[in-house]
């Protein structure tokens, strides 16, 4: 019976392989203490809100008109995190703009803003090196300390521009997909096209994060894994975030502890937002790092998930028999 035992548990063994990674990936983010850097980062977020706003609406003005790029940024927003948050995105912007000094004080804002901007990928950055770092080797320090935080700053700013760049995509597609559809409906006569269309803009949306979180996590100035591996946690990172969104947008408008803070609700809402999206971040980095430690090969896992299924089906009824459960049939 143990020698019967003993294969059960190596079958389980290989049924649980194909999973080992994400394991891995849970054991290292805890490791690396992902929630509370995960809070830093929303504390930093918040302080960038509106420096990073004016920069990504300022970028785009250069090619839209700034007014539609406000109102479809703050309706993104407000159809992702819900009109509490919008309501904060459009007050930042509105506070940011207002201002009537002069060209020196304009040029250091301008500077204060740039740098208030890449704040928060500042300290992304510091919590990415972390988590590589994790297990290996550090190498030895190169770069002087101003040095390397002023490439921090510099690296941040291209971020920036890159947000811009997915957000003037993602409200071009948007369009383009509200046009065809509103063709479609007039001149074609279709039946409404509404499910076809939201699961379009799904898997635009979908898209866009696995490409913005693939983006941020090559902000880590160390070692880090190599392009495949990034895109499978990037691809892990957008599906939590796609499922957690709905659910965190479901306890935030039925839970009573945004409504506790009074005034201060909204803010509440923007940093758990922050707050979230920071740890799965964070957690599609360890798995990136999993996976390159385990050498992750999509081939791979189906390979080991179909040779225990083969296994498995190719047990004997009286092998059942043997298990502790059933101890009493042989007796």
């Amino acid at each position: 019976m143990a020698q019967k035992i003993s294969s059960w548990k190596q079958h389980i063994s290989r049924w649980s392989k194909p999973w080992q990674p994400l394991i891995d990936a849970v054991q290292l983010w805890l490791q690396a203490d992902g929630l509370r850097m995960s809070a830093a980062m929303s504390f930093y977020g918040m302080l960038s809100l509106a420096p990073l706003l004016l920069a990504v609406v300022g970028l785009l003005g250069w090619w839209m008109d700034r007014s539609y790029v406000e109102s479809t940024l703050i309706d993104q927003v407000q159809r992702v995190v819900g009109e509490r948050a919008a309501q904060v995105i459009r007050g930042a912007l509105a506070s940011a703009q207002n201002s009537d000094q002069g060209s020196l004080a304009s040029i250091l804002g301008l500077i204060m803003m740039l740098s208030g901007a890449t704040g928060v990928f500042v300290e992304l950055q510091a919590s990415l090196d972390k988590l590589w770092s994790m297990g290996e080797k550090s190498p030895p320090q190169t770069q002087k300390a101003w040095l390397s935080m002023a490439m921090s700053r510099v690296r941040g700013l291209s971020y920036v521009a890159g947000l811009g760049f997915l957000l003037l995509v993602s409200m071009v597609l948007s369009t383009v997909i509200q046009m065809v559809t509103k063709w479609a409906n007039d001149e074609l006569q279709l039946v409404p096209l509404g499910p076809l269309v939201g699961f379009i803009n799904e898997s635009i949306s979908f898209g866009i994060a696995v490409l913005l979180f693939w983006g941020l996590m090559r902000m880590g100035s160390g070692i880090k894994p190599r392009t495949r591996y990034l895109l499978m946690g990037s691809v892990i990172g957008a599906a939590l975030f796609t499922i957690g969104k709905q659910a965190l947008a479901w306890y935030l408008s039925t839970a009573a502890v945004v409504s506790a803070y009074g005034a201060a609700g909204s803010l509440v809402v923007v940093l758990m937002w922050f707050y979230f999206t920071s740890a799965i971040l964070l957690f599609a980095a360890a798995t990136a790092k999993a996976c390159s430690k385990a050498d992750v090969r999509i081939t791979k896992l189906f390979a080991v998930a179909g040779q225990g299924a083969d296994e498995a089906t190719a047990l004997r009824p009286q092998d059942l028999r043997n298990l502790p459960g059933h101890a009493g049939e042989n007796i």
